[in-house]
């Protein structure tokens, strides 16, 4: 082979590595800049906990679940008015203060319950579409304990909270309880066991809570304490950055 016939094939070879270049860019381009829309999964139990069973097909039937009455009125105490009746996500919404409580013991379940979906509803129907997504495929997978701070392990009193809060040597979820069984349930669904109790986790939905681009998953915890009755579920919010770092970005 000449040297004319060299360079024209070497000029050849560097226009076609180019092009393939740009041609992975633009994919990742295009792959980077999609959007990933607001969406609910098995965890937002809502919809069934109304007196009329609803049907949600789009973001815009979130905004009825608030006013739709749920399938039994809670009477409450410490609310706004004082002694209240909560009978819709609504009334949640207007009368709830930090000490609100069920008049009766037995209803305090069934309020946590509407409590949470209420908290959920509105936090998925303030959410905005995202672009970005670095969650692994198993949201809820073995691992988490390791990933989540030590805020959302399972603490009984008060007093137990502000120990372990103070104690810099607790970091995450898996330093006050450590999991000693892990059980997967689905891709929306995990419990995880450790001794005195069990936490079960399921994803209420997805999208972009705080504005970052970055989607983020709303998920219901509920904690049990084996052979009694304490039971607390709470709403958390978590993000997964570009660099793999897990945060918790809201619980309530």
């Amino acid at each position: 082979m000449d040297i004319k016939a060299f360079k024209y094939l070497l000029m050849i070879s560097t226009l076609m590595c180019v092009c393939l270049v740009q041609g992975c860019l633009s994919g990742a381009d295009k792959k980077s800049s999609q959007s990933i829309p607001v969406s609910w999964q098995s965890g937002f139990t809502l919809p069934d906990l109304l007196a009329s069973p609803a049907k949600v097909h789009s973001v815009d039937d979130l905004e009825s679940l608030v006013l739709a009455p749920w399938y039994a009125e809670i009477s409450v105490r410490n609310s706004r008015l004082g002694e209240s009746v909560f009978s819709s996500c609504s009334d949640y919404f207007e009368q709830v203060t930090d000490t609100t409580r069920t008049v009766k013991d037995n209803e305090m379940g069934p309020y946590l319950e509407f409590k949470a979906m209420c908290e959920g509803v509105r936090i998925l129907i303030s959410s905005k579409t995202s672009e970005w997504n670095y969650f692994p495929d198993q949201v809820l997978g073995e691992d988490l304990p390791s990933k989540l701070p030590k805020d959302v392990a399972l603490q009984t009193s008060l007093e137990e909270y502000k120990r372990n809060a103070e104690d810099v040597s607790l970091v995450h979820w898996k330093d006050i309880t450590p999991i000693t069984t892990y059980e997967n349930q689905s891709t929306t669904k995990a419990t995880y066991h450790h001794d005195g109790g069990y936490q079960e986790l399921e994803v209420v939905g997805r999208g972009d809570t705080n504005n970052d681009l970055i989607e983020d998953v709303i998920v219901v915890m509920r904690d049990y304490v084996d052979g009694g009755n304490y039971m607390n579920i709470q709403i958390l919010v978590v993000s997964v950055d570009k660099q793999g770092r897990w945060r918790l970005i809201n619980k309530i």
